[in-house]
């Protein structure tokens, strides 16, 4: 750490141009003499990353910031918040603190957090800024976690772990075995010091991979910020065995949609079909990425398009569905000649859901401008190509 950076001048100057073109104050030079504009860049632009992510470290004076690179890597804060609510009790060790996002929200719902980072660098920042929060009950460690436990005698209420999920060249990487560190070959190691362990792993993971690979998974974290899966979290119980229940969070700021299940009830029910009704259901990101397809037939009393369109229709309004509802105004057969006079030139919000044709395809065919508060849904209803209009239910 630069301390330098933190004076108030300095730190005037960043909040000052925050939004100022990089290029143009990386030709003008730094205005401030033994300080590289380098430096400067570096807090500007991560500190402009935080703005939308970690509002509290971006409205917090003196938060000192890492590359970007970092900050992108991080969980959001909301992100953070959800995950640090699955958790309670005296102690937690984060074995992967990274920038410090999530220890500061451990910090909130346990006693004592001992935060690991192996980077020397952001290890100093993070243990800063958790003084410069007033989150005094974290314990910071310039050291791989890993290492750390087998030095260590201690045993913890719960134990985070984020692995790397960037090779040495910064590819990214997807596999459980891939990542850094490979959680499949420590497991014993971490339940010599927890009986909880919550892992977080690629949303691009095959949810069935992780249940495979890892041992006592007890229940499966699907969070979704604004209907964009964020987090896959896998929570292993020492000496559990039985059926892990897979839980779906949908954030959104008026409300958090919810919808959990065994894994099992899947293969165990049958959904029903039909043509579009009165409404039309869409489920969010979360609960597609469950694979809940039929269960949510079946919960719901509604009837599929088809079985291979996940898109959900019936006569009643389901005020607690974990998606979108729309009301249907009308059902076009696909047919290209009388459906551009029928939609032909409408301002609409284009979607496709098991359909072959690309979205900007279809803009262009059929004269379609973006937005209003009409939606235009390209799918398959019992092996047919239709279009359904609808517009959104509040």
């Amino acid at each position: 750490m630069n301390k330098i950076l933190l004076n108030s001048d300095i730190q005037d100057f960043i909040n000052t141009h925050i939004n100022s073109n990089i290029h143009e104050l990386i030709l003008k030079g730094s205005p401030f003499e033994g300080l590289d504009i380098k430096e400067l860049i570096e807090q500007i632009e991560a500190k402009k990353k935080c703005a939308p992510k970690l509002k509290t470290w971006f409205e917090t004076p003196g938060i000192y910031y890492p590359n970007k690179l970092n900050i992108e890597q991080t969980s959001s804060e909301t992100a953070a918040l959800i995950k640090s609510e699955f958790m309670q009790g005296e102690s937690l060790v984060d074995l992967t603190g990274g920038f410090g996002v999530d220890s500061y929200y451990f910090s909130k719902q346990f006693k004592s957090v001992v935060h690991c980072e192996m980077d020397s660098k952001l290890a100093e920042i993070a243990a800063y800024n958790f003084e410069i929060l007033g989150a005094k009950n974290i314990e910071s460690h310039n050291k791989d976690g890993i290492e750390f436990l087998k030095s260590c005698s201690d045993t913890f209420d719960w134990m985070y772990i984020d692995p790397s999920r960037r090779d040495a060249q910064k590819n990214k990487k997807f596999l459980i075995e891939d990542c850094s560190p490979n959680v499949i070959t420590h497991q014993d190691l971490f339940f010599k010091h927890t009986k909880n362990v919550l892992i977080k792993m690629s949303p691009m993971l095959d949810i069935s991979v992780g249940t495979t690979a890892l041992k006592h998974v007890k229940t499966v974290y699907i969070v979704a910020v604004k209907n964009e899966v964020k987090e896959l979290l896998f929570h292993q119980e020492k000496d559990f065995n039985g059926t892990a229940t897979l839980q779906t969070l949908n954030s959104h700021p008026k409300n958090t949609e919810h919808f959990s299940f065994e894994i099992p009830q899947e293969e165990n029910v049958e959904a029903t079909f039909s043509s579009p009704k009165t409404y039309l259901y869409e489920p969010n990101a979360a609960v597609m990425k469950s694979g809940a397809f039929k269960l949510i037939s079946t919960k719901y009393r509604l009837d599929k398009l088809d079985p291979h369109t996940h898109l959900y229709t019936g006569d009643e309004k389901i005020v607690d569905f974990p998606g979108k509802i729309y009301q249907i105004s009308n059902c076009f057969p696909y047919q290209k000649k009388s459906l551009k006079k029928a939609i032909g030139g409408l301002k609409a919000n284009v979607k496709t859901r098991n359909f072959v044709e690309k979205i900007e395809a279809l803009k262009i065919l059929f004269k379609l401008s973006d937005g209003g508060d009409l939606y235009l849904f390209f799918t398959t209803s019992d092996g047919k190509k239709i279009v359904v209009e609808v517009r959104l239910v509040d």
